[in-house]
């Protein structure tokens, strides 16, 4: 038996791969060769150049070679924290140091038990729930109000807006062209600031921004926060779009300026929207492989593989932008409707987001949080399908995340 070993931060999971013997690739392996076992598969074979996994480990039975570690950017507390919070709800759980981009906790759920594996494949497969979807970066749903960030950031980027702006929502609804948006709630005054409009998440004052923004700006800065894409990450990741309708009809851009229409978004994707804002407008690339080290002969550790650092993927608002759409977070948690998530003593961002999901069914609640606010270290994204409103079934489930990975990220 050949023992590949994945290892995240102050604890080595030994992941037994398979026996090395000719034939088929059993279903257990074809399961075993994706993330970051795919990913990293010359390294954790010690290998290169190698057309296929099945002849690698075909090669490997005849010739033993000694692979490297894989050590994973995951912190065990946060990621048990994460666990603990979603349970055995439906949807994922992402939380991303801002300052490198190091994924910190990814949960999905389902998740796979991996126990008997070979036998279960054909149901695996046909499985509604999909267990071997990372809803993490491949799931791709209706993102809500966690979208009005990205409307909001453009809108004060191109100075459509200001955070003191003063805006009308005097009925909680509005029509355009036919067809009626409404809000979740009624704001509690006719003309309040575009502050106010996004901490209390009035649809009708952003379908109106999103009408003067026009939809080859909405989709510049939407391209910019890396919306349209497969986020370059190490695992599998699905391309989130915009919408896949051009040019789109009046309705259709002021549904998708509060986060409906036809978007569809990742959790991965949503923090690194969050996390752009934390870190002054700069987008994250995210990751999750954190260092690659070889192994003596002799089974010690040897000599650096390779080291993953922070990159950006490029600046999606100014500075001073950010610095707004941050203020606009905080006033979210401290008046809006992501007070659950609110920490004692630490200032908190984040907005929370209701989306519809399937005709019949409940709408996915979303929750993206950052923290502390003033110098933020940790983003966090909270995904339940068919949770129902992202005040209660997402918001509180982000706080002791926040916390632990505050924590995890003190020092």
């Amino acid at each position: 038996m050949s023992q590949l070993r994945v290892v995240a931060p102050s604890f080595a999971v030994p992941v037994l791969l398979a026996t090395l013997i000719p034939g088929p690739l059993p279903a257990s392996l074809r399961y075993g060769v994706t993330g970051v076992e795919r990913a990293e598969d010359a390294s954790l074979a010690g290998r290169t150049g190698v057309a296929s996994v099945a002849n690698a480990f075909r090669a490997l039975a005849q010739v033993p070679r000694v692979g490297a570690d894989v050590y994973l950017t995951i912190d065990p507390s946060v990621q048990a924290a994460a666990a603990t919070a979603l349970g055995s709800s439906r949807g994922a759980i992402v939380v991303m140091d801002i300052r490198s981009g190091a994924v910190l906790a990814m949960v999905s759920q389902p998740s796979l038990d991996t126990r008997n594996v070979d036998e279960r494949w054909a149901s695996l497969l046909g499985d509604e729930g999909k267990p071997l979807i990372n809803r993490a970066s491949q799931g791709l749903y209706v993102p809500g109000s966690t979208f009005k960030v990205v409307t909001a950031a453009a809108a004060l980027d191109a100075a459509i807006m200001t955070p003191s702006t003063t805006v009308i929502d005097a009925t909680g609804e509005t029509t355009i062209d036919g067809f009626r948006i409404t809000d979740a709630e009624k704001p509690p005054r006719a003309s309040f600031d575009f502050a106010h409009a996004f901490a209390w998440s009035s649809n009708v004052v952003f379908a109106d921004v999103a009408l003067k923004l026009g939809e080859a700006r909405l989709r510049e800065y939407s391209t910019r926060f890396g919306v349209g894409t497969a986020l370059p990450f190490d695992l599998d990741t699905s391309a989130t779009s915009l919408s896949r309708t051009a040019p789109m009809p009046a309705s259709l851009l002021a549904s998708t300026g509060f986060g409906q229409g036809e978007l569809l978004l990742s959790p991965l994707q949503v923090a690194v929207i969050g996390a752009t804002i934390a870190r002054g407008g700069d987008v994250p690339r995210p990751y999750i492989v954190g260092e690659v080290r070889e192994r003596g002969t002799d089974g010690g550790m040897g000599a650096n593989v390779r080291r993953t650092t922070g990159t950006t993927l490029g600046v999606a608002v100014s500075a001073s932008t950010a610095g707004s759409m941050r203020a606009l977070l905080g006033l979210a948690v401290e008046e809006g409707f992501s007070k659950a998530a609110a920490i004692p003593g630490v200032r908190v961002g984040g907005k929370t987001g209701t989306a519809q999901s399937v005709p019949g069914q409940p709408d996915h609640a979303w929750f993206v949080g950052i923290a502390p606010l003033d110098a933020p270290r940790v983003v966090v994204v909270v995904l339940r399908e068919f949770g129902g409103w992202g005040a209660e079934a997402a918001a509180p489930l982000a706080r002791p995340v926040l916390e632990r990975a505050l924590a995890a990220t003190i020092q």
